[in-house]
């Protein structure tokens, strides 16, 4: 083993000193003491989210730093932290908040006026659940009184999972290559601390009152938390190991879990297929489908864009490879939905005024609603024409929208609006197609359901501008927000009766495998523009 060499990491919130063997990778040795940055591309180099500044000490850059950084910023330290081989004692100042202090914004504290004081509304004989919604992104956890399916309070934080890949693929590939058992660890740590963090936080008398937990996610999000073989999850015909309803000790799902929570029961909502997840499911007996007469549609927007159409008489979905943009991922300054994100943009002549989720003084990134209002304001300002190609001012820098505490442009790059339309593209396209093939017009949709982790904060005009929402639907648009924990809420408060449910709907729901539709990729193509 070769001599320690001895890190010294510099962020905004504190200062902290680690050890690792000379010859590591820089992100490999933060991983293994538990500081997890913003590595969307499971770091590949390719993302940029990564960056650390070197201080103080010598790493030599590798060609993905020449790639991603400027002479300027090369020579003030800029380095990947993916990329960077540390071979002596150094100083380094993290540039983007860690993972772990990324609490993400939309599923607030919504404990009620009347009852601020939780300690005040048990009874000795309340009977309290968890709802748990495991994202690909984020992570929400709300407490629930079981006797009403009232809310009584909601913590949330980032998935730290991102740090080996943004979306189901790179993870799935993740886990393939023998990273299994820490994309579990990952997660059943961070449930775990937002498990208690949860009760502590509204100091609930006796842990013994919760009875029970739903689980939520994607189908490979489940199987991660799990521990199943995800290879069937990785080529077709996409095989799951289990979709079904699942009732286990939370202890059995939660490794690590503190024993005054053993006595927990944790169900796991079922899902349809590998790519129609417990999540969609949730969502749609959250929101109705079940027992409706009319025609409805909901529009997921995450990694991957789940469709459905229907009602309680037949129920059509279908999956498209969107891609992280809708989340931030694979944009320059993509950040999840965390306070400091871009989320509002207005451009008036050749200048952008923009708002921060949680009002921020300075801006971190941009999260996925400000990716979509950046394209429809370059849209209607001019800076863009319908193909998507910015003008040639902007054309190589990128289009200034705001900047950080430290005085860096946050930029609008070409290849940011490339990566969006790839995304809307796949969801429109796939939208299309699921409408043909349910044999529906416009005229016969209800209302069109967005949800999603940003779904509350969506501009429904600005989106149709882009392409990515039907303009004949706007006026039936309704965003829905986090529909999956809603399901996981609705679940603990009903019992028996959401089993039955949730089960039947599954059953009944078709899936539409969009690959194998031939038209499909015309239609894709066609809607690459705006």
């Amino acid at each position: 083993m070769r001599d320690p060499v001895e890190i010294k990491i510099i962020s905004d919130n504190a200062e902290s000193l680690i050890k690792a063997e000379a010859g590591s990778v820089l992100l490999s040795a933060l991983n293994e003491k538990g500081i997890r940055l913003n590595t969307v591309c499971g770091g590949s180099g390719r993302c940029g989210k990564c960056a650390v500044r070197v201080i103080e000490g010598s790493i030599e850059p590798t060609a993905d730093d020449k790639r991603l950084f400027s002479e300027k910023q090369l020579s003030a330290g800029y380095r990947l932290a993916c990329r960077a081989i540390v071979k002596e004692n150094c100083s380094i100042k993290i540039l983007k908040a860690e993972e772990k202090d990324m609490i993400a914004v939309g599923a607030e504290s919504r404990k009620t006026e009347e009852n601020p004081s939780l300690e005040k509304s048990f009874s000795i004989n309340a009977e309290l659940g968890i709802a748990i919604d495991i994202g690909t992104t984020t992570l929400a956890l709300s407490l629930v009184d079981l006797s009403h399916g009232t809310v009584l309070d909601t913590v949330t934080s980032v998935n730290l999972q991102r740090s080996l890949g943004a979306d189901v693929i790179s993870r799935i590939d993740a886990a393939i290559s023998g990273k299994a058992e820490e994309l579990k660890t990952l997660i059943s740590g961070e449930l775990g601390n937002s498990l208690e963090n949860l009760l502590n936080k509204d100091r609930i008398p006796d842990p013994s009152i919760v009875k029970k937990a739903a689980i939520a996610g994607n189908t490979t999000m489940l199987h991660l938390l799990m521990g199943y073989d995800v290879k069937g999850l990785s080529a077709y015909p996409f095989t799951p190991v289990n979709l079904s309803l699942e009732e286990r000790p939370l202890k059995e799902v939660i490794s690590g879990l503190p024993e005054k929570l053993w006595n927990i029961t944790a169900w796991l909502l079922p899902g349809a297929s590998a790519f129609i997840g417990a999540d969609i499911i949730s969502g749609l007996y959250s929101l109705g489908f079940h027992e409706s007469k009319g025609i409805s549609a909901l529009i997921d927007l995450g990694t991957n864009g789940e469709m459905v159409i229907g009602n309680r008489d037949r129920l059509l979905a279908a999956s498209a490879a969107a891609g992280p943009a809708f989340e931030g991922g694979n944009i320059r300054w993509g950040t999840a939905g965390i306070p400091g994100a871009i989320s509002k943009v207005k451009i008036s002549g050749d200048k952008a005024a923009t708002e921060t989720l949680g009002n921020t003084e300075y801006a971190l990134g941009i999260c996925g609603t400000g990716v979509i209002e950046t394209c429809a304001e370059l849209l209607d300002s001019g800076l863009m024409d319908e193909t998507g190609l910015l003008c040639d001012r902007f054309f190589d820098s990128g289009f200034p929208l705001s900047e950080t505490k430290e005085g860096e442009s946050i930029v609008f790059t070409q290849d940011d609006i490339r990566e969006f339309q790839l995304a809307k593209a796949a969801v429109r396209a796939g939208f299309e197609i699921l409408m043909k093939r349910y044999g529906a017009r416009y005229d016969d949709i209800e209302n069109l359901c967005i949800s999603g982790g940003f779904g509350c904060f969506l501009n429904i005009k600005k989106a149709a501008r882009t392409g990515l929402i039907p303009e004949e639907l706007v006026p039936k648009c309704t965003p829905h927000g986090n529909s999956s924990l809603s399901g996981a809420i609705r679940f603990l408060h009903e019992g028996e009766k959401a089993a039955k449910a949730l089960t039947a709907l599954t059953a009944s729901i078709e899936v539409l495998e969009l690959s194998n539709d031939p038209s499909f990729n015309d239609l894709y193509l066609n809607r690459l523009s705006f």
